[in-house]
């Protein structure tokens, strides 16, 4: 029995986090890579001096965006962390990877790719839906700030 519940506590979907929501790899144009967060607890969380990585190995690549004091996220809302205009990462595939003040990771995607040059970008759908597996992620049109649809 206690096995049981180990297997259903692993895979259960994450409840009262803050997780990354909708990633922008690729946008058209001269446009910023962008990572949407969304809190799918019941309180404000506190996401002052976070940081989101994008991290890309082929070739060898790392963006940060660094979260400004005084930045909650409200249940159910949304914050949305741009890149820098002069990044130069044009493959348009990384793992992002959402950190606290202390380097404690928060959540982390799998390896996504994004060639398409459009505002198609990977998310969860609904919003927040994590269970750790890459079956967490779609790629479609994208919804920054707002809530993920099909």
């Amino acid at each position: 029995m206690t096995s049981l519940l180990a297997v259903l506590a692993i895979s259960s979907p994450v409840i009262g986090a803050v997780v990354i929501n909708e990633v922008e790899l690729n946008p058209p144009g001269d446009g910023n890579e962008w990572v949407e967060l969304y809190n799918n607890g019941a309180e404000d969380i506190d996401i002052s001096r976070w940081t989101v990585w994008i991290v890309d190995t082929e070739p060898a690549w790392t963006g940060v965006m660094r979260i400004p004091l005084e930045t909650l996220i409200p249940p159910g809302g949304f914050y949305v962390a741009e890149g820098d205009r002069n990044w130069i990462h044009p493959t348009g595939t990384g793992t992002v990877i959402l950190k606290r003040e202390d380097g404690m990771e928060v959540d982390k995607t799998p390896l996504l790719s994004d060639r398409s040059d459009n505002f198609f970008t990977h998310f969860r759908h609904p919003d927040g839906f994590d269970t750790d597996q890459r079956s967490d992620w779609i790629f479609g049109k994208g919804t920054r700030n707002g809530p993920n649809s099909l």
